[in-house]
This record gives C-alpha cells, structure tokens and sequence, in this order.
C-alpha cells in the first residue's frame, strides 16, 4: 500500500515462549493469542494449522471448515495481534490480506483489543474480516458488517457505509473474466476483492443491528 504511515510509534518488545511449553497470556507474547484462536476456530468447525509458511511468509493460522459450504469462509488465513498498550495498525492489515490472497482464503484478523481508524479502514476496503478476543467466545465467526458493529466493539464510532470506503480500481488494470478459477480478483471496478469467485464472493453484507450476532 503507498500510506505506510504508522498511527503510533510505541514500539512493544517481543518475549518468546518455548515451542515445548504452553504461552501464558503474555501482551508481549502473540502465542497466547494464536492458540485461543485456533481453539475458537475448532470449536466452530475447522480444522486448523499454526505458524505455517505460504511463499515463505510465516502465517499464524491457517484453517479450513470440516464441511466446506461454498463460501468465502471455508479457507481463512488469521494474522494474530495481542497488543495491549497500542492499538493495531494498518500494516498487520496489509500483511494478512496479502497472505489470505496468496492462500485464496478469507483473511482474518484477530486483535486482543483495538485497531485504529486507518487500519479498519483500509479492513473495509480489503474485506479483512476482525476478530476481537471477544469475539472468540461466541459460537460462531462474526459476520461482514455495512458498517462498524455498534456497542463500541473496537472503541469507535459508527462509521460510513462499506461502499462508500470503497475506492474505484484503476481502469488500467480492470478486466473481467468468466473463468471459474480461485484467485485474488476484483469483479468490478466498484466492488472490492473477492478471493475465491468460484464461491459466493465478499458482497454478503449484513446490517450489524439486524443480525443475529450478539456484538460487543
């Protein structure tokens, strides 16, 4: 992306865990975080792998359901942040949306507990799908939203809808294909990514108040 301008410069130092030990809930720790995020996605019927490689990019975790249905959701590569002390930025956006088109899944990205506005922005924009660690005991992925759930679930206002944040592709590189294959592709130059057009696609939208999904 060309706006690499971090939202804040506080940096958090790392503290590893021992691969043959179980991570506490260390905020400087990211292990912790992956481990209940694998738990979350069993229990909701995946199958699930951590800190594998795709194109030599470490990847946190990488599921696919039990019972594929067709959907977006069926392949998710999940980028996990367990900051505390600052909110997640926009580069952890780009780095999961890079990873889930490599993979042709649905990128996920799960955070202990906020993300700033640039970063759910350019989420929007992406269709990166964000997991809070609430959300992670809820019987089920939350869904795509129009707009930002309400009940302060990452400590912001509502926000506009999804198409209005939605930036036209250039037309120097817009194409459409009819192709029945799996890969990184707009549909249109004023829809956003879908990664698998051979399933639903990303344009199931639904109004956060009117679902079923109990934000906050």
């Amino acid at each position: 992306m060309s706006n690499n301008t971090l939202d804040l410069t506080a940096d958090i130092d790392t503290v590893g865990t021992p691969d043959s030990e179980d991570p506490d809930h260390d905020p400087t720790n990211g292990r912790w975080l992956e481990t209940q995020v694998a738990d979350a996605l069993d229990r909701w019927g995946y199958r699930t792998a951590r800190n594998e490689y795709c194109f030599g990019l470490e990847t946190d975790v990488i599921a696919r359901r039990d019972r594929l249905r067709g959907e977006p959701t069926d392949f998710l590569v999940v980028e996990c942040k367990d900051w505390h002390q600052a909110p997640v930025q926009r580069d952890a956006v780009e780095a999961v949306a890079l990873r889930a088109a490599l993979a042709r899944a649905m990128p996920v990205l799960a955070v202990a507990r906020r993300v700033t506005a640039s970063a759910w922005q350019l989420a929007q924009r992406l269709d990166v799908r964000i997991l809070t660690e609430q959300d992670l005991f809820k019987d089920r992925l939350p869904p795509l939203t129009e707009r930002r759930p309400p009940g302060g679930t990452l400590h912001a206002r509502r926000e506009p809808r999804i198409e209005n944040l939605r930036d036209r592709l250039p037309l120097l590189v817009h194409r459409r294909s009819g192709l029945d294959i799996e890969a990184p592709v707009f549909n249109g130059p004023n829809h956003g990514p879908c990664y698998v057009p051979d399933r639903t696609g990303n344009g199931e939208y639904v109004d956060a108040r009117d679902t079923d999904y109990e934000f906050g």
